[in-house]
């Protein structure tokens, strides 16, 4: 089998890598929407509670009572963190799918040109 062009193969090596970048990059993205989902239900059943309602937070192993205003603040700036993350990873992606296309491009033309070389070959 004859080996590819040096050039060729870090093409390929770089696609594989921006490959895996992407697919990181969506499973943090997967997760980022689950937690933002979490929050969102977890503030609209805050939302329903009456004022002086007892709500407690986990804080690693211990539950620590705090006001509902109090939870309510503390999950809404959660929620805003996870949506810049989630801002972020969605640029990072379309970043990737764009390097992707590009470097897919890239190696399509390879392809075409060793296809074509090989059919001039072969005629002579």
């Amino acid at each position: 089998m004859q080996r590819l062009p040096p050039e060729v193969e870090k093409t390929l090596a770089k696609y594989q890598e921006v490959e895996a970048q992407l697919a990181s990059v969506m499973t943090q993205k997967g997760t980022v929407i689950s937690y933002i989902r979490e929050i969102e239900r977890t503030l609209a059943l805050l939302r329903e509670l009456p004022d002086d309602a007892v709500v407690y937070r986990s804080t690693g192993h211990v539950f620590v009572k705090v006001s509902r205003e109090d939870a309510i603040k503390d999950l809404e700036g959660k929620k805003e963190e996870l949506e810049i993350r989630l801002t972020s990873l969605e640029k990072m992606e379309g970043i990737l799918k764009k390097q992707l296309e590009e470097l897919r491009s890239v190696l399509a033309k390879y392809a075409k040109a060793t296809a074509a070389e090989s059919r001039k070959e072969e005629e002579e």
